[in-house]
């Protein structure tokens, strides 16, 4: 079974090249808006959304552009983390379990964001 041929041009908004093009502007400053990337990369802002979210895996927290999903640097150091502590569990035992102090996951941010006015 195979597609017959279509009329009307492939989609190459989101090709190799368009992501390049959105890497090396976010790479300059990663708060800028995607209307901002669009006019630098000549790409319509729902092409520049589409390649930041879907191809790049970004999100857009406190007005900066972030990866969605953690670093090698990240992943490598939760893992180094971990073994530290089960290294220390094995040692110690029950006395490491009682000096570890934990506390819910609410995140409190005592600084404001930067803006860019």
């Amino acid at each position: 079974m195979e597609d017959e041929p279509r009329p009307g041009r492939p989609v190459t908004a989101c090709g190799d090249a368009n992501i390049s093009k959105v890497l090396v502007s976010l790479s300059d400053d990663r708060r800028k808006t995607c209307e901002e990337i669009s006019t630098e990369t000549s790409m319509s802002r729902t092409s520049v959304f589409r390649v930041l979210t879907n191809k790049l895996n970004n999100n857009k927290k406190f007005s900066k552009w972030v990866p969605h999903l953690l670093t090698d640097e990240q992943k490598e150091s939760r893992i180094n983390f971990s073994r530290n502590f089960l290294r220390r569990f094995q040692t110690e035992q029950n006395d490491f379990l009682g000096r570890i102090i934990t506390g819910d996951e609410t995140w409190v941010y005592s600084w404001d964001p930067e803006t860019k006015r």
